[in-house]
């Protein structure tokens, strides 16, 4: 009965995934080292990654990331997954004082892979991936922008980006993503059903508004020299500081990262958030 239910209600969602519903991956970052809680913790450029007390989006213990330069980043991966068509990620996100000025043109939130290699394999005969900035400014903004205005999703050989609207207000009942609040952020990735078949889709949520609503990603696609990938396959949290034309920060800037889950369906509960089993197997 159980296993009837669970089909059941992955048909009624439309889940594109070819297992029953299931954490992949849960931390509040209560308990643990940054060593234990990922299965690799890959830092560049100076940057100083540790768990802080500082800031928490729940309980007392956050990730916080401190940018010194330009393309300073952090890389935090769970351990690779069985391949699941369909991936639903959430985690939420604290930008400190200092960034005021210092939007990047882009800042890395997350990177997905449908390879457990972290990787998109070799040009002409790559796997589907997608780098996401909920963090984008363009080339052509203003380095003295005291937001951060919209987003870019970068599918292998196409940018996808949107502009955050003003009419959009957030948790903090203000337009655009700001400094002293906790966004929570929300992705939800569906591979398409075949190589340029155009019914793939990507949705993003912020602070429960839907800023991205795309059902035509073209994922595989043989024009663009992507065509493989059965199923997401690994992830990392985190990101670089890309500044591009802006340049580096004019001082060190702090983001802190809280509440990360993953899942093979599209959990958009607002309970906390729940833990994933122990010893999970996805068929």
């Amino acid at each position: 009965m159980k296993l009837l239910k669970s089909a059941l209600l992955i048909a009624v969602l439309g889940h594109a995934s070819g297992a029953l519903a299931a954490p992949i991956f849960s931390s509040d970052l209560e308990s643990g080292t940054l060593d234990s809680i990922f299965y690799d913790v890959n830092s560049y450029e100076g940057v100083q990654v540790s768990l802080s007390t500082e800031q928490a989006h729940s309980g007392s213990r956050a990730v916080k990331i401190v940018y010194p330069r330009d393309e300073a980043g952090v890389e935090l991966k769970p351990a690779a997954f069985p391949a699941t068509k369909s991936l639903y990620i959430r985690k939420y996100e604290y930008f400190g004082p200092g960034w005021e000025g210092n939007w990047p043109v882009g800042l890395k939130t997350s990177r997905y892979f449908t390879r457990p290699d972290f990787s998109y394999g070799s040009d002409g005969s790559a796997y589907a991936y997608m780098s996401e900035k909920l963090i984008w400014q363009t080339y052509s903004g203003s380095t003295s922008d005291q937001y951060a205005r919209g987003l870019c999703m970068a599918v292998y050989n196409q940018d996808i980006e949107a502009t955050y609207a003003s009419s959009t207000l957030f948790g903090n009942n203000l337009p655009y993503i700001r400094t002293g609040h906790w966004y929570k952020m929300e992705t939800w990735l569906v591979l398409n059903s075949g190589v340029d078949v155009a019914d793939g889709v990507m949705q993003v949520w912020i602070d429960d508004k839907l800023v991205l609503d795309r059902k035509n990603v073209v994922w595989k696609s043989s024009s663009r020299g992507v065509p493989n990938g059965t199923g997401w396959q690994s992830m990392w949290f985190g990101g670089n500081y890309s500044g591009a034309v802006f340049g580096g920060p004019g001082t060190s800037v702090s983001r802190y990262i809280d509440d990360l889950y993953l899942s093979t369906t599209l959990d958009r509960s607002s309970g906390p958030t729940p833990r994933a089993p122990a010893n999970l197997s996805v068929q």
